[in-house]
């Protein structure tokens, strides 16, 4: 074996150690807020305030209980709220965007690259920004406190990002499969059901796991637009002005944390296949 052969393997091996170092370091600090809320779910208020990162030598699901039976909570109302925006509103978001997306990467008019811009410029703009202006309509129109408002609200917001997803993929698609579909006498409109949207299957698990998360964690938007009680809602009402419930609010957060750990779990396989996809055909 040459030299260079052995130079060449130690950086290869050094590339790999410090990756896995790099890797081991991300995993914990992710990690570190999943550990707080899942110990301290199961701590009384004392011993959370004392030894918050400790894991709980005397066990308690009092706080579990509280959030899980306690009618004033009413837990269930918050994951039916919950469950109904990050379901209709990915769904939603999805049918549009792809739609959309197809429309833009498609089109030859001029008008088309403007209004992709335009959907550009939309991921550059902070969405808190819009608030005002957004609780300002909603209530001259009586729109304030209702889930269709909310959904629509997501919607609006998560299409400049799904719009960006699709149209890149979309771009990679032949269009030679079109074009034979088109001969065969299909419209437009069939073209993209039976044949580019199937297609997209990778894109949209990417898409609706990302948007999904964001609607399902957002705390602003229900609070301050929809006055409606989500899950993270929830954690609002245990922080008061002058004493917080801390064991409430981890126990709030757990109940959050649980359905997203599992839905990842179940779409991981799909998510990580989109992620690639997008990478090898980007």
């Amino acid at each position: 074996m040459s030299s260079n052969e052995k130079r060449l393997r130690k950086r290869i091996s050094g590339f790999s150690i410090t990756t896995k170092v790099i890797m081991l370091i991300a995993t914990v600090v992710v990690a570190i807020p999943l550990y707080i809320a899942v110990v301290n779910a199961f701590k009384t208020n004392d011993a959370i305030t004392s030894a918050p990162l400790a894991p709980p030598l005397q066990p308690t699901l009092e706080n579990l209980e509280y959030v899980l039976t306690n009618p004033n909570v009413n837990i269930g109302e918050m994951y039916f709220n919950s469950a109904m925006i990050a379901g209709f509103g990915t769904v939603g978001c999805i049918l549009l965007s792809a739609m959309a997306a197809y429309y833009l990467a498609r089109s030859r008019r001029k008008s088309s690259k403007n209004l992709y811009m335009y959907f550009l410029f939309g991921l550059m703009v902070p969405y808190v920004i819009v608030y005002v202006p957004l609780v300002t309509i909603f209530k001259y129109m009586g729109l304030m406190g209702n889930l269709p408002t909310l959904i629509f609200v997501f919607i609006s917001g998560s299409i400049s990002f799904s719009v960006f997803m699709f149209y890149g993929f979309i771009k990679t698609v032949p269009k030679e499969l079109e074009e034979a579909a088109a001969i065969d006498g299909a419209s437009p409109l069939r073209i993209f059901w039976t044949i580019i949207f199937p297609l997209l299957k990778p894109c949209t698990t990417t898409v609706a796991i990302f948007i999904g998360l964001s609607m399902w964690n957002d705390f602003m938007t229900p609070l301050i637009i929809g006055n409606v009680k989500t899950i993270t809602v929830g954690i609002y009402t245990a922080i008061g002005p002058y004493s917080s419930d801390w064991g409430t609010v981890f126990a709030f957060v757990l109940c959050g944390s649980v359905p997203i750990i599992v839905a990842y779990l179940l779409a991981q396989k799909q998510f990580i296949s989109g992620l690639t996809a997008g990478a090898l055909k980007g």
